[in-house]
């Protein structure tokens, strides 16, 4: 639960701080984006659930070479949809952009921050992929600290690349991404040297 609020609140720390320091356009932009932004993560977090069923049922087992396998074919299977989710949501963000109906005053600066967004697909996905098989094997403390850093970080890059650069939409679009590339990375350095 910890978690799934943290990763909403990287679009709601980007609203706020565009709307503040930029303006209200760039506020409604990066606002209409949250409900798209909200499915990915329930998409990421709801594949991840499955994976770590599969998971902490062969952990559970002590199954060594089911778990190997199970954690191997998570990891590649993570790979693919990076790929996937990246390509497929920057060739639909206009559309989906367009049937919400969204404000052609907003558009430009919402579609950018998208294609921005899913750019950085790869690190949202592999954060949740990772932290699914952390919870499946008993350790859902580590990957909630990774997130609320990267929540934190993610902050203080708005702050950076927004206030300090005047990125705008943009600038947000990265400190979340750059954000989110950390606690993937920080997940699976533990994944990867854990025994």
């Amino acid at each position: 639960l910890l978690g799934n609020l943290f990763q909403q609140f990287y679009n709601m720390a980007d609203t706020i701080i565009v709307g503040r320091y930029v303006g209200a356009g760039a506020l409604a932009a990066v606002g209409s984006t949250g409900s798209i932004i909200n499915m990915l993560i329930g998409l990421f977090a709801g594949l991840s659930t499955g994976a770590g069923v599969v998971i902490s049922q062969a952990y559970g087992a002590k199954d060594d070479k089911r778990l190997h396998n199970a954690i191997h074919t998570t990891i590649s299977l993570t790979f693919i949809l990076s790929i996937i989710a990246t390509v497929a949501g920057i060739l639909i963000v206009d559309p989906m952009l367009r049937m919400m109906d969204t404000p052609d005053d907003v558009m430009v600066e919402a579609s950018e921050y998208l294609t921005i967004y899913f750019s950085g697909a790869a690190g949202l996905l592999f954060y949740n992929m990772g932290s699914g098989i952390l919870r499946a094997v008993g350790d859902s403390t580590r990957p909630l600290y990774f997130l609320i850093f990267s929540a934190i970080t993610n902050v203080l890059f708005d702050l950076l690349f927004v206030v300090t650069f005047k990125l705008g939409v943009a600038g947000a679009a990265y400190a979340t991404i750059i954000s989110e590339l950390l606690s993937a990375i920080l997940v699976m350095l533990v994944l990867t040297f854990s025994k």
